[in-house]
């Protein structure tokens, strides 16, 4: 995605949702703290120096004087990006959303003012983030509209398993006998390789995030799975690889009696008394 945007494309949809904006929130002026970095709209501009204020068109000036100034340094030569946006930038990921969000917008838009509200109605249960998109109980709706909702320069690619499992994010869902399921899916282990993932305990991080990596996992694992199996599963799997990085193993279950005691707000759905339970 990032790499493809054309900058003609992307300065039209963000002028345009800009332009939105403002007209929602009736203002002049979008004022910016640099301290707590937050921001409001207002019709004043009487403000002390840790604020930038900007006005619709200045605003407007900015984004634009960032899209054409992304430059590179490759074998002591200098490239302007002239297509596509960087990836790892502030703004990337914003501008990125922003982009896809217009074309969305005006589509919806679209169908609402020709009053087609069946076809609205299928698309109320569709799901984006940045690139990645779902759709549950669209009838099929949206494949046979996707093309008239982005542009020719956005490929989209069809990637369910079957018509009742797909990977999404970092995870699978599937249907069986009318009911969404959950579980973890991780795209590396999909790979013909191994890939290198968490902290290893003899590098240089410090122990108490290292293990403060296993305790968010769990958290993690049981807020996507809804079978304590398979939770158990991605739970076992991950305290084995991390032994084999050096965690103690007796370090680990000890910060898995925190999880337990802490965290009953996200493992209580299983119906399983974890205080009793034995996993390692």
């Amino acid at each position: 995605l990032y790499t493809s945007i054309p900058h003609d494309q992307l300065k039209t949809n963000l002028c345009n949702f800009i332009n939105r904006i403002f007209e929602i929130k009736d203002k002049e002026f979008m004022i910016c703290n640099l301290y707590n970095k937050c921001a409001y709209f207002s019709n004043s501009v009487n403000n002390p120096k840790s604020y930038v204020v900007f006005s619709k068109s200045s605003l407007i000036e900015c984004i634009y004087y960032l899209i054409d100034n992304a430059f590179v340094i490759y074998n002591n030569t200098v490239y302007r990006q002239v297509i596509g946006i960087p990836m790892g930038t502030n703004a990337g990921p914003h501008l990125a959303n922003i982009y896809l969000h217009q074309y969305e917008h005006q589509y919806f838009r679209f169908l609402y003012d020709r009053g087609r509200t069946d076809e609205l109605a299928n698309l109320q249960f569709i799901f984006r983030f940045q690139d990645d998109l779902i759709s549950f109980n669209d009838n099929g709706y949206l494949e046979t509209c996707i093309n008239n909702i982005y542009p020719s320069e956005m490929t989209v690619n069809k990637t369910n398993i079957s018509v009742r499992k797909s990977n999404f994010l970092d995870m699978t869902i599937s249907i069986f006998q009318g009911k969404f399921y959950f579980k973890l899916y991780d795209k590396r282990i999909d790979y013909n390789f191994d890939v290198i993932s968490f902290p290893f305990l003899n590098g240089n991080i410090p122990k108490g995030q290292s293990y403060g990596v296993f305790l968010s996992q769990l958290v993690r694992y049981a807020r996507v799975n809804c079978s304590f199996n398979r939770f158990v599963e991605d739970c076992k799997n991950l305290y084995g690889k991390l032994v084999d990085q050096h965690f103690d193993p007796a370090a680990l279950r000890r910060r898995f009696e925190v999880f337990v005691n802490k965290h009953f707000d996200v493992w209580g759905k299983f119906g399983v008394d974890l205080t009793s339970e034995h996993i390692f």
